[in-house]
């Protein structure tokens, strides 16, 4: 897309904010467990894609931000440089780039603007991380996006 990766929401333009690909538990875990810090530093849960700080209303001020260009509640502590481990890039296939800048981050040839941020299976794993996304078995990559097996998926 014509927007810079550092100012894209979306920087893989499939559909998944960067904010939601960055979270290491996947975003169909329970808000305590991904999307609400520790400290109680909300991560998104307005869905913006765009940290929410202590609320959905919540909008980030210099005060915020350290010297290193990092939001200080989100990094393990101030100008740290290292994130929270809910916000630690993850590389789902291990291959190339971070999920936020892959268009296919489990791997299964279904684009990630396919499988969307969804949990088909309800494995509290999302279908974009998942090799096995409706759990019959059968790996997506045999699958595809058809329904070979008969199950509706």
């Amino acid at each position: 897309d014509a927007f810079i990766n550092s100012f894209d929401l979306d920087s893989d333009g499939d559909g998944i904010f960067d904010l939601i690909e960055n979270i290491a538990n996947g975003p169909s875990l329970p808000n305590s467990l991904n999307l609400v810090t520790a400290s109680g530093y909300s991560l998104d849960l307005n869905n913006d894609g765009r940290l929410d700080g202590t609320g959905a209303s919540y909008q980030a001020t210099s005060a915020d931000v350290g010297a290193n260009g990092i939001v200080d509640k989100i990094e393990t502590s101030p100008e740290s440089g290292i994130l929270i481990s809910q916000l630690s890039r993850p590389n789902t296939d291990g291959t190339g780039n971070a999920d936020f800048l892959d268009t296919d981050s489990d791997g299964d040839t279904i684009p990630d603007s396919t499988e969307k941020n969804v949990d088909s299976d309800g494995d509290k794993i999302p279908d974009f991380r998942d090799l096995d996304s409706d759990n019959d078995g059968i790996l997506d990559t045999d699958e595809g996006t058809g329904n070979v097996d008969g199950d509706a998926f």
